[in-house]
């Protein structure tokens, strides 16, 4: 028996980006029919589920605000006290010893950690209340994508009977599956190459229990027992482990391993990685090794990175989340990747159901998504090999702490992100921070073939340069389009000085002497000096001496590693 049907959109996929899509098409058009066929049955298990259970502004805001979450999220998951990072001290047999980069109080704008599974069975509820129709242990067999205004086609088994559902719109949101990049041949190989090995613990860790005893540590938040709930990041040459508690009284911890340093047979099983612990994190291993009973499961996935060609197609397919892209957990993106895709295929189908022309529209933020998508992977791309130098990695954590709060994020935060007009208005600010972010990623991996830094500590805390104190309170501030427009002009003006001063820290490592008192392009930044001409470095629209660049950045000597290491609290 084949069950034939019609409906307006079939998401193939019942996860955190199908669920939310789902929603957020049946409150933007209750009208609309919508359709998801998801492999699982029943609900999700808390805890033990799946990851992705960080996130960053854009992401939380998207749940909270976008998608209605907000009730949910302050009862029945924790408020995140931003991201924090440790830096390497001796063999890492205390915390307080390591250079922490994170915030002593929770951020202006709230940010949650999320029990995956519960939340999951919540939206859950929500899409069926919203009258979307969910069609569980739905196992695909194909999909056939039509061009011009004909509709797509799925066949899937269900019951053990084989059905097939026609639709004008379909939206891949299976994840890893990858439906749509396999049939057309969409996927784009990148070569940022890391695997990752995590598990969930009962009862959670509490890491400031490991400096308890330490008046001076503990004197660094601003009230006791915050520093829990961050996702905290235990980082080291070629590795970062993410420690994320959960509000169900559990805590994901997670490795994230370039195989340049660390094999992936090294944390391919448990037992590897409570080895691999004991050699790169002993106080965490110690914590585990004695808790081996609370471990409530284990998953690894080796090469997690990829890339496509498109994510939204004028012949009405669309990619969300990890059916599109997926660079890294670093920086807790996936959510914000989510927001951006969901949201603009909930414009794109509600205008096309009234009838508007999107051809336009769609190409924008098609070239947009993936624009941000590069963005998103130059963070980590061939950086890994930095994570356990803090020469690099405290200005770079400092940069990307605050490009992570400008830009695209700002926009789509203040509700801007899907003003077309108010978004090519502004598309070319949005380039100038992608640009000068590919010049400065480069100079920090070339910085780390220039300089190592090693340290048995003690080290201060960061303290926060005001350029970036300055990007994370503007998600909290009401703009109208000028006033947005500006904030964004200036976030481009801070980001070309910061950039310059980056440029003569790191250069003082180099052979070629660079003047302080000669203006540099910021778009023509790099520690290679044979090509300092040929790019323009003392040519173009914008030239800032150290000077001027330390002036429009007020504080940007604090993004350094010097200061943090003479011991002050």
């Amino acid at each position: 028996m084949v069950d034939q049907a019609t409906t307006d959109v079939v998401i193939l996929g019942g996860g955190l980006a199908g669920l939310t899509l789902a929603v957020q098409l049946k409150n933007a058009r209750p009208e609309t029919d919508v359709v998801i066929l998801d492999k699982r049955q029943g609900l999700a298990p808390e805890a033990a589920f799946k990851v992705g259970e960080s996130t960053v502004p854009a992401g939380a805001h998207y749940f909270a605000q976008t998608v209605g979450m907000k009730e949910h999220l302050e009862k029945f998951h924790l408020k995140k006290n931003g991201l924090r990072f440790f830096q390497p001290a001796g063999g890492n047999h205390d915390l307080t010893r390591r250079i922490e980069l994170g915030p002593r109080e929770f951020p202006a704008h709230d940010n949650y950690q999320i029990d995956r599974g519960r939340f999951e069975n919540e939206l859950t509820r929500m899409a069926l209340d919203a009258g979307a129709d969910l069609r569980q242990g739905a196992a695909i067999t194909d999909i056939e994508l039509r061009e011009g205004d004909q509709d797509h086609t799925v066949s899937y088994t269900q019951g053990g009977e084989q059905r097939t559902i026609t639709a004008r719109w379909l939206v891949d949101a299976a994840g890893r599956a990858h439906f749509v990049k396999r049939k057309l041949g969409l996927a784009r190989e990148v070569s940022h190459t890391i695997n990752a090995s995590w598990f969930r613990l009962t009862g959670g860790i509490d890491l400031e229990e490991w400096g308890k005893d330490d008046p001076r540590w503990m004197a660094r938040m601003n009230r006791p027992g915050i520093r829990k709930f961050s996702t905290n990041h235990l980082m080291g040459e070629g590795y970062w482990v993410w420690l994320i508690p959960l509000g169900s009284d559990h805590i994901s911890v997670g490795v994230c391993a370039d195989p340049r340093v660390h094999p992936y047979e090294g944390i391919q099983t448990f037992e590897k990685v409570q080895e691999w612990l004991r050699a790169n994190e002993p106080q965490l291993a110690e914590v585990v090794d004695g808790r081996t009973g609370d471990v409530a499961d284990f998953i690894s996935l080796k090469d997690f990175a990829f890339g496509t060609e498109r994510v939204y197609s004028p012949d009405r397919w669309m990619l969300v989340g990890e059916a599109g892209a997926f660079a890294d957990a670093f920086y807790s993106p996936g959510s914000d990747m989510i927001g951006y895709g969901n949201s603009v295929t909930t414009d794109l189908v509600t205008r096309d159901f009234a009838g508007e022309d999107i051809t336009e529209r769609l190409e924008f933020y098609n070239e947009l998504h993936l624009r941000t998508f590069e963005f998103v992977l130059s963070k980590v791309e061939d950086h890994y090999p930095a994570f356990g130098n803090p020469a690099v990695m405290v200005p770079k954590l400092c940069w990307d702490a605050m490009l992570n709060h400008v830009g695209v994020v700002l926009t789509f935060v203040k509700d801007r992100f899907l003003d077309y007009g108010f978004m090519r208005r502004v598309r070319g600010d949005l380039e100038k921070l992608f640009t000068l972010n590919d010049r400065v990623q480069q100079v920090f991996r070339d910085w780390n073939e220039l300089e190592k830094v090693v340290t048995d500590g003690p080290a201060a805390a960061y303290v926060p340069a005001k350029a970036i104190k300055d990007s994370h309170a503007t998600l909290v501030v009401d703009y109208t389009d000028d006033e947005l427009a500006a904030e964004l002009a200036r976030d481009v003006r801070v980001a070309e000085a910061l950039a310059v001063a980056v440029l003569h820290r790191a250069a003082r490592k180099l052979d070629a002497t660079l003047d302080p008192e000669v203006p540099v392009n910021p778009y023509a930044i790099s520690l290679r000096p044979d090509d300092w001409q040929s790019d323009g470095l003392y040519t173009g629209e914008v030239l800032l001496t150290l000077a001027q660049a330390e002036e429009i950045s007020e504080g940007s000597q604090g993004l350094f590693v010097d200061p943090l290491l003479d011991g002050a609290a």
